[in-house]
């Protein structure tokens, strides 16, 4: 039975350090499956959906997440841990769309630090970064279609398409063997991000524009003296309802 989404968790604010180390806890703890994205996977999987043409809804991409089949599906204690768990995603979703609409050139991924058997020096390594990004784009991979016909894009996603993708070819494996071919590739994610999402952004506010045009449609369908659907309790004409009156 799929995890009911907190209707709360639409507005709530970024995660701190406390809060990020709580979820990757539960991440990465016996409740959860081989296949559960780990925290560096899941920030670069939602960001992918922060910068897509169209944003998947949560019911959409969450149980992607936990894994491939329904079978990896979390063992929650109680609902409350459920609850709790899915608003700290939201929460992180929602704090990397902040981050996008901020200020992109500041975006920072999340990406692992590894060590090399043959040298002690480590290395940031955006590979399973890059593994969450693209298994959002395959999602949804008829809509990111023109970015891999447009001039730039498909050199823009080269760098997250060769540390991630679940298939390239015998001469691009060649270029991500060592640690330190990932590395240079990991330093180029966060300009790729930059791109990409003000790539897709006219799609976006395309998007945005045409949802608020159907809330304004419902909107004017809604009895003047009805209660409100926004739930305040008050009547439409008095609250909602009251900008489309006419001065």
């Amino acid at each position: 039975m799929p995890t009911q989404i907190p209707e709360s968790t639409i507005t709530m604010a970024p995660l701190g350090e406390e809060e990020m180390n709580e979820l990757d806890s539960f991440l990465m703890s016996d409740a959860t499956s081989n296949e559960t994205m780990m925290l560096d996977c899941l920030d670069g999987f939602l960001t992918a959906i922060a910068s897509a043409p169209l944003m998947l809804k949560p019911s959409e991409w969450l149980a992607r997440v936990w894994g491939p089949t329904e079978e990896d599906a979390p063992s929650f204690e109680n609902d409350a841990q459920a609850e709790r768990i899915i608003t700290l995603m939201m929460r992180h979703l929602n704090g990397i769309i902040w981050s996008l609409h901020q200020d992109t050139d500041r975006f920072e991924p999340i990406l692992a630090i590894n060590t090399s058997a043959d040298d002690t020096r480590e290395f940031v390594d955006g590979e399973m970064w890059a593994h969450g990004y693209m298994t959002a784009i395959a999602m949804q991979l008829n809509s990111w279609q023109a970015i891999f016909e447009s001039k730039h894009g498909a050199k823009m996603l080269r760098p997250i398409q060769l540390l991630g993708a679940a298939e390239i070819t015998p001469e691009e494996e060649a270029l991500v063997k060592t640690p330190a071919q990932r590395e240079e590739l990991s330093k180029q994610i966060s300009a790729s991000v930059e791109w990409i999402y003000k790539f897709w952004a006219p799609n976006r506010r395309a998007a945005e524009g045409a949802s608020d045009n159907i809330l304004a449609h419902e909107n004017s369908k809604q009895g003047r003296n009805s209660p409100c659907p926004c739930g305040s309790g008050r009547k439409f004409k008095k609250c909602c309802g009251a900008s489309t009156e006419l001065p």
